[in-house]
């Protein structure tokens, strides 16, 4: 494990563990806490400078697509936001919430564009 520090690698390497500069137990947390509160179809992207395993530091800028409309969206932001930021470890989290009713900003574009799922 290589930690949160930068990432070396050298031919034949593969980060198994730490991806997207996650761990598999940090991301499958995020998704499990999402899924409670807005149900198992819910999609958490990251995007922004975390899906490169190559950069350091940072916050978590988190894109979470929920198929049925969702009451209090900034609220509902913030509380995901804030569980998140539990989980690890008191790093910022971002959160960007799309659902059925939302219409598409310039934001939701460039995170579907460039996002990774967790």
């Amino acid at each position: 494990m290589w930690g949160w520090g930068r990432v070396k690698p050298w031919k034949g390497f593969t980060n198994l563990y730490w991806v997207m500069r996650l761990s598999v137990v940090q991301r499958e947390s995020i998704k499990t806490q999402f899924a409670d509160e807005l149900g198992t179809d819910c999609e958490v992207m990251l995007f922004g400078s975390r899906t490169s395993d190559l950069g350091r530091g940072g916050d978590v800028d988190l894109l979470v697509r929920a198929p049925k409309p969702v009451a209090r969206k900034v609220w509902g932001a913030a509380r995901l936001a804030a569980r998140a930021e539990r989980l690890l470890d008191g790093r910022k989290v971002d959160v960007v919430l799309l659902d059925s009713n939302t219409a598409l900003q310039p934001i939701h574009a460039a995170a579907l564009a460039t996002g990774v799922a967790l």
